[in-house]
């Protein structure tokens, strides 16, 4: 079972404390048993951002790589521009009908790129809610989310 999701140490040593507040909120949300679904012999996912890619590594109780898979930046892109793109919108948004269309269309993203990453990460035999969450880390290591208003959660419009 999934103890622990690390993130390398310089990514972790240049994010501010507001966004490694932020990582660790997302790692905590991933990592609640009853809402998580990841491969039974991980312990530790590893979570290696490098120039060209975001590596992810599942590794064992001895530390051995069980699965591995390197997500490129320019795979992520769309999915991520597009993403923050409604967050924006969202947080100038006035209307309920605007609001309510934004926050489908987020919702929309973030399941596309959960199926995206399901499908990516089969080794790792993550279920969608997880893949969602995985993207939630990976869109917070890619971007500042400390600086987008609306980016946690959907809005209750009603």
């Amino acid at each position: 079972m999934l103890e622990r999701v690390e993130i390398d140490e310089r990514t972790w040593a240049e994010g501010s404390e507001a966004r490694r507040l932020e990582w660790m909120a997302a790692i905590r949300e991933m990592l609640q048993p009853q809402e998580m679904r990841f491969r039974e012999d991980a312990q530790v996912l590893d979570v290696i951002v490098t120039e060209q890619a975001i590596v992810l590594r599942a590794k064992g109780d001895t530390g051995g790589i069980l699965a591995e898979v390197e997500l490129r930046h320019d795979e992520l892109a769309d999915a991520i521009r597009e993403y923050v793109d409604i967050v924006r919108q969202l947080s100038k948004a006035s209307g309920v009908a605007r609001l309510e269309a934004l926050d489908m269309a987020k919702k929309a993203t973030h399941d596309k790129a959960g199926r995206y990453l399901k499908r990516r990460c089969r080794e790792m035999e993550i279920d969608h809610p997880t893949a969602r969450r995985l993207f939630t880390l990976i869109v917070g290591l890619r971007v500042d989310t400390t600086r987008l208003v609306g980016i946690h959660g959907h809005r209750i419009i009603r």
